[in-house]
């Protein structure tokens, strides 16, 4: 359905001002305006008119109208609204509400538009204006509700997408984060590895060190008991070098010693005997 919404346009003056002529020529003159287009001078003149009698239910509703032709969709509704609350003929009612609801639809209040063709058409049920654009306001509102869906949709589908970008990105991160704690971990391991390894190294070279050290130990002392022994031996296998005039000289005087040592026994013998007591 194309956009062609149908507005009831003025009420006509009648002579049922209190200000009588001046109000009815100041609505006169804006009526003429209001025809030839000129919606601002229009205004105008309706504005004038309701300096005179601000009770007139014409000019406001005429005012309302030129104000809407204008594009001044939102001051227009709100003169619309006062109107709906004044007491008129169903007919004239039944324009408030008509061109209330054209406000709305402007305004993309198809909700309220819908309400207001709906009471126009109960104070006028055979305006085939405002059925009309009551089917056309339902209408917008069936594709703004469907839009209102499809947006809530792309907006799901574009939060997900957003969630599971952020998820990938996340595990990336986590990945190589991951990659990079292993690799430290590994770093971290290959030097310990290496430093227990320069550790038994160094144990090792002192262990070789005290073992060479006990080894040369071992082999300074068995060096020093072979020396002593081979001193041992060389004393105990060494001749004595004395000739034989002289082992002859000394085997003499050993002989003499025992002849001497005999003698001294003997006489001491002796000497033994004779103090002895007879009994």
């Amino acid at each position: 359905m194309t956009k062609n919404i149908i507005f009831i346009t003025l009420f006509i003056a009648l002579g049922s001002s209190l200000y009588g002529a001046d109000t009815e020529k100041l609505i006169y003159n804006g009526n003429k305006s209001y025809k030839s287009n000129n919606y601002k001078e229009a205004e105008i003149g309706y504005r004038k008119s309701l300096e005179v009698d601000p009770n007139s239910n014409i000019a406001k509703y005429n005012l309302a109208n030129s104000l809407y032709k204008q594009g001044n969709y939102a001051e227009a509704l709100e003169k619309y609204k006062e109107l709906s609350n004044e007491n008129f003929s169903k007919k004239e009612m039944s324009k408030v509400f008509h061109n209330l609801g054209n406000s709305l639809l402007e305004d993309k209040k198809y909700d309220e538009s819908i309400d207001s063709y709906i009471n126009a058409l109960k104070n006028n049920p055979k305006d085939e204006d405002t059925k009309y654009n009551l089917a056309y306001a339902r209408e917008m509102l069936r594709k703004q509700q469907q839009d209102d869906k499809n947006n809530d949709k792309n907006k799901d589908k574009q939060d997900q997408d957003k969630d599971q970008k952020d998820k990938g990105k996340q595990d990336q991160n986590k990945d190589q984060n991951g990659d990079k704690n292993k690799d430290e971990q590994n770093q971290d391991k290959g030097n310990e590895d290496k430093d227990k390894q320069d550790q038994n190294k160094d144990q090792n070279g002192e262990k070789d060190k005290d073992k060479e050290g006990d080894k040369k130990d071992g082999q300074d002392s068995q060096q020093d008991d072979n020396r002593a022994e081979n001193k041992d031996q060389s004393q105990s296998g060494q001749k004595p070098k004395i000739s034989k005039q002289d082992a002859e000289r000394i085997l003499q005087a050993m002989m003499n010693d025992e002849k001497e040592l005999q003698k001294k026994f003997r006489k001491l013998k002796s000497k033994s005997n004779k103090t002895g007591k007879n009994w």
